[in-house]
């Protein structure tokens, strides 16, 4: 594994267990004002995902998934992550577009309730709204000619979309997922599952 690749785990791991570090321990369930909160603001980040609101926006909703105790998102990271490092680095708003990975899945699931045992769930549906949510959100960063916006894997996955070939490359990565460990937010005790992931990347 190159040296950058390990550079990008160790920041999405690091981000993560700092989040679930500050989490306060919670015993209710989400709130329907809460998850319409969290659809509105996975929208709203998919629009501007560098707005002037959109760190605090990020913060408040990636923490809130990762604390409920109701409602849990599987976070494939062979849908993204492998789309976000190169020979010449890592992309320089990864942290962004995987937080809005888990974000669009968890608005799926949302809006389309899924059975409580995580070995039910739709991981296809998910990843697919996960994978749309990020790259929505990668389209507006271009559009808007931020410093380093364009990417040329994520190009790569803009235009598959376009052309409709997208969901290959959906199911292939879900399939890997499926198979090995896999990040997972949103349920009490997550962030020691992260590790498995982690090695696996690494190796």
């Amino acid at each position: 594994m190159r040296p950058v690749r390990l550079l990008v785990v160790v920041m999405v791991v690091a981000w993560a267990a700092a989040l679930w570090a500050q989490a306060a321990t919670r015993e209710t369930p989400s709130t329907p004002q809460e998850r319409k909160r969290a659809i509105e603001l996975t929208r709203k980040l998919e629009r501007d995902p560098l707005g002037e609101q959109a760190t605090q926006d990020r913060q408040w909703l990636t923490q809130w998934i990762i604390e409920i105790p109701d409602l849990t998102v599987p976070v494939c990271d062979e849908v993204l992550r492998p789309v976000l490092v190169g020979e010449m680095g890592q992309y320089r708003y990864a942290k962004e577009l995987l937080a809005q990975q888990m974000a669009g899945g968890m608005a799926y699931i949302i809006q389309h309730p899924q059975p409580a045992e995580a070995d039910q769930q739709d991981d296809l549906a998910i990843n697919r709204a996960g994978l749309t949510s990020a790259l929505n959100a990668y389209e507006s960063l271009v559009r808007t000619n931020a410093r380093g916006a364009k990417w040329g894997p994520l190009e790569k996955l803009a235009e598959q979309r376009k052309g409709g070939t997208l969901e290959d490359y959906i199911r292939q990565a879900t399939m890997r997922c499926m198979t090995g460990d896999t990040i997972t937010a949103g349920l009490r005790g997550a962030t020691p599952r992260i590790m498995p992931a982690v090695a696996r990347g690494c190796r």
